[in-house]
């Protein structure tokens, strides 16, 4: 097999990267650990975001068994419950980042067996978070090769999403019309689905970079990601060769089992970054409040409300509130005038 020029320039710097990676770990630069922090930023962000994003697969799939024996007042209770659900979230994390940057232990108020469920299911969170993921962002689309359609951002497929969006529109009409409101909702939940998982794609690809940087001392990992980022963003090139989908496949295992491992094996790594891993619960929440928002807005919007059209119904408000004030203030004064003329 004859190699390209690009081939023979990836290779080499796989070889540079991996000698300066063994450079490194010997020579025992731990300043360099630092870098790892910012992995587990991106990757708590991701963690957070893919909660919400998980929370509306589930609901989906609940709607798509019973959309045909669901009642509207059944499906109006997994709306609400579904609206909940992220915002218990939100508490969740808000109470682990303060008590986390306290210093207070998180089962303060807990004692025996609550506080030992209660660390299984922050520690169950935390494996799900990175590798659920991990998993449906990386390694399940290389391996099923939908990774190429999350980079691809052709016009073919903005037009693909229109016709699909238009098509969904019209059925929603018909359904609003027969009453069938557990169908109706069903093709909303995939609606918002759909957006989440855009979503989810994009920060994909943009995330890479950060990602590289928090993989720093595993500089051959780090060289893969700023290729791959470079190769898409800047270059423009939506062709990925199989070994640099195998590359990346590789590194996105070796960092996520890293990451899972960290917090429960003694790793030098960790332990470097242990007084910063506060900062960890506000990424986790951030993902979390910005799935929720595009959730939230997409919902609304599916149900006919949106803030474009609020503000504009509220500023009609304010203009027709004006009129009224001022036709009052014209009969105020017609009324003055006609009482000053009977004076005189």
């Amino acid at each position: 097999m004859k190699l390209q020029k690009f081939d023979i320039y990836y290779l080499v710097g796989l070889a540079i990267t991996a000698v300066i990676m063994l450079i490194i770990i010997f020579t025992s630069v731990t300043s360099l650990y630092l870098t790892f922090l910012i992995f587990f930023w991106v990757i708590k962000f991701l963690s957070g975001f893919g909660l919400v994003l998980g929370i509306t697969n589930g609901f989906l799939f609940l709607l798509n068994k019973t959309k045909d024996k669901i009642s509207k007042r059944g499906t109006n209770a997994i709306i609400i419950f579904q609206i909940l659900v992220p915002f218990l979230l939100i508490i969740y994390a808000l109470y682990k980042l303060f008590s986390s940057y306290s210093g207070t232990p998180s089962t303060i108020s807990m004692t025996g067996i609550w506080a030992d469920i209660y660390v299984w299911f922050d520690n169950i969170l935390y494996i799900y978070g990175i590798a659920s993921i991990l998993l449906h962002l990386y390694i399940i689309p290389i391996l099923t090769k939908k990774f190429d359609e999350s980079i691809n951002k052709g016009r073919s497929q903005k037009w693909g999403r229109s016709l699909k969006n238009a098509g969904r529109n019209v059925k929603k009409q018909w359904l609003k019309w027969k009453q069938e409101d557990a169908k109706v909702q069903h093709l909303d939940q995939k609606s918002i689905k759909e957006l989440l998982d855009n979503w989810r794609n994009r920060f994909a690809v943009i995330l890479l970079i950060p990602l590289a940087i928090g993989s720093f001392i595993f500089t051959p990992i780090t060289f893969i990601l700023i290729v791959m980022w470079l190769k898409i963003i800047i270059w423009n090139r939506t062709e990925v060769y199989t070994y640099e989908k195998i590359g990346l496949l590789l590194s996105i295992i070796v960092i996520g089992l890293i990451a899972i491992l960290a917090p429960f094996v003694p790793l030098g790594i960790y332990s470097n970054i242990a007084q910063y891993l506060w900062s960890l619960n506000i990424f986790y929440l951030i993902g979390i409040v910005l799935a929720t928002l595009l959730f939230m807005v997409k919902l609304l919007s599916l149900q006919g409300v949106s803030i474009g059209s609020y503000l504009k119904n509220r500023r009609k408000g304010k203009r027709d509130n004006m009129k009224e004030e001022i036709k009052d203030l014209k009969e105020e004064k017609k009324q003055l005038e006609n009482a000053t003329e009977n004076q005189l």
